[in-house]
């Protein structure tokens, strides 16, 4: 009986019922007076210790144990971002034959000269998506500013404030005359790398410059071949994936490397309506041997 109790009193709860058992049993025999048998006494405090732990083993025998479990559950948000609120607008004149050319002519920003405002001109880039006037070269690029809505920005911080992914740079027809390819090249490669400081995210096609017709007396063609051979130079040492030069004058030039007449705005340098056209349809079929429809999220 002595090993009873002991087991059962290394149970906190079994042991706190005994313990009130044996209150009660001390109690109780206490009120038999100090001439009853104490060994009577102690046989009534073991049935009573007996009956008490009887009483627990029955009642955890027959009361289900509950157990509480605990779910923890993780929840995984996935937030799409974007560059900004004008990365996606839809031109209103649309332009290429490749099954993405939508997709690639709704995120295009166009940034340079006269040639390249001819994008925003006749609609195929929207004028939020446009960082291009007259006159532009890369000599002279830091007395332009444009303005988005939030006041007059140089091109890079233009560029900056609509962070296009897609970029397309056309600049250079006001440069054949004025400048050295080497220091074109040179200039043009730092304001690349800054636009690429300020967003790495950019992906860039640097445009070569457009040829002028035969009878145009203002620049010769193979001075603009020889810079575009130096701007390829140079895009290629950049060995950037996120930056390709796109030979655009292959694109627009008849079979003696001149302009097409019919690609003239009538002054055998500017470009009119089809040539646009053309050259974003060119342009659509060449970004679709990148990667680049993957790195703007299509």
């Amino acid at each position: 009986m002595k090993d009873k109790i002991i087991g059962l009193l290394k149970s906190p709860v079994l042991g706190m019922l005994i313990f009130l058992s044996v209150v009660l049993t001390f109690s109780l025999t206490s009120s038999f007076g100090q001439n009853e048998d104490s060994e009577t006494a102690g046989k009534f405090a073991v049935a009573a210790v007996s009956a008490a732990a009887d009483i627990v083993n029955d009642e955890l025998t027959t009361c289900p144990v509950t157990t509480c479990t605990t779910t923890t559950t993780t929840v995984t948000t996935t937030i799409a971002t974007t560059t900004s609120p004008y990365e996606v607008i839809q031109p209103d004149r649309y332009a290429g034959t490749s099954p993405n050319s939508a997709f690639y002519q709704d995120r295009l920003a166009v940034a340079g000269d006269s040639l390249a405002l001819g994008f925003c001109y006749y609609g195929f880039v929207p004028k939020m998506h446009n960082i291009a006037a007259d006159s532009v070269s890369m000599w002279n690029l830091d007395y332009f500013t444009f303005n988005h809505g939030n006041g007059e920005l140089g091109m890079v911080d233009s560029i900056e404030e609509i962070r296009p992914r897609l970029l397309y740079i056309s600049v250079g027809m006001n440069d054949v005359n004025m400048n050295s390819s080497e220091k074109y090249v040179n200039r043009y490669r730092e304001v690349i790398d800054e636009i690429m400081k300020r967003m790495p995210e950019i992906n860039i096609v640097v445009a070569g410059i457009t040829p002028v017709c035969s009878d145009c007396t203002v620049v010769k063609n193979s001075i603009i071949r020889e810079y575009n051979t130096a701007l390829e130079k140079m895009v290629k040492d950049m060995d950037s994936p996120q930056v390709v030069y796109f030979d655009v004058y292959s694109v627009v030039c008849d079979d003696k490397q001149n302009l097409r007449d019919e690609y003239s705005s009538g002054d055998g340098m500017h470009i009119y309506i089809p040539c646009y056209n053309d050259i974003l349809t060119a342009l659509f079929d060449f970004l679709d041997k990148t990667d680049f429809k993957k790195r703007l999220g299509g």
